[in-house]
């Protein structure tokens, strides 16, 4: 999700290669599900402490800001964009039951023809 984000909203000018994208997208999973968990990273060499929903929002803003052109650097903004909105997709089918419902209608279909 997060490199057909990345395709759809690339100028022709940049490549997009790792797993950041699923990385951001279980972090966003993480963060909807305990969103008062306290995670800890360093930028620039400051250890910084934050309940992981504002880690989440402010990734989802560096990203936007990333497309926007207003954060620069070699890094594929859209893709992590696309990754934490799949997450969050993720998170409210799990929390609404859907994907209960797919595990299911699968393990069904599977003993049917097995």
């Amino acid at each position: 999700f997060g490199s057909l984000t990345f395709l759809g909203m690339d100028r022709g000018g940049g490549s997009c290669i790792g797993l950041s994208g699923v990385t951001l997208a279980l972090l966003a999973f993480d963060s909807l599900v305990y969103p008062s968990k306290e995670l800890r990273m360093i930028v620039s060499f400051v250890p910084i402490q934050l309940p992981a929903y504002y880690l989440f929002l402010g990734l989802v803003g560096i990203s936007i800001a990333g497309i926007m052109g207003l954060v620069g650097g070699n890094v594929a903004h859209s893709t992590h964009l696309g990754g934490l909105a799949f997450g969050a997709l993720f998170y409210e089918a799990f929390k609404r039951g859907y994907v209960r419902q797919l595990n299911y209608k699968c393990r069904k279909a599977y003993y049917a023809i097995r």
